[in-house]
């Protein structure tokens, strides 16, 4: 069984998660939102708040790697999983899971999501 650990305030974030959830057809999924009152041993909820944590027993994988591996598990969407692990696509994946997280809030407010943190805005 994978763990994902997920930023619950973020729109987004809960519409992945949804999304896997109508794909994972062997139950290997278990998501725990980071408003959960314990979180697994070695997540912090300061963590969460810039990345999902994707735990598979020991091994812990975050940003671009995390997604790779949900996506590995998927049917018909593990070839794209694979490809996201090559050399040059996983930085880039990275770099851009790094950009949507720094305004995962304010994308998911302009597409109509459920959010509860928006950063406000300076005057």
């Amino acid at each position: 069984m994978l763990v994902v650990v997920y930023d619950a305030d973020c729109g987004v974030c809960q519409a992945s998660v949804g999304w896997v959830k109508k794909r994972d057809r062997k139950g290997v999924f278990y998501f725990i939102g980071n408003d959960a009152e314990r979180l697994p041993a070695g997540v912090t909820r300061e963590e969460t708040e810039h990345t999902m944590v994707v735990l598979d027993g020991e091994r812990k994988t975050v940003r671009g790697e995390g997604v790779a591996r949900i996506l590995r598990e998927l049917p018909g969407w593990s070839l794209m999983g694979a490809a996201l692990r090559a050399p040059g696509i996983m930085q880039i994946a990275n770099w851009g899971y790094d950009r949507f997280a720094r305004n995962r809030h304010r994308v998911s407010a302009a597409l109509g999501m459920r959010v509860c943190a928006v950063p406000e805005r300076k005057a």
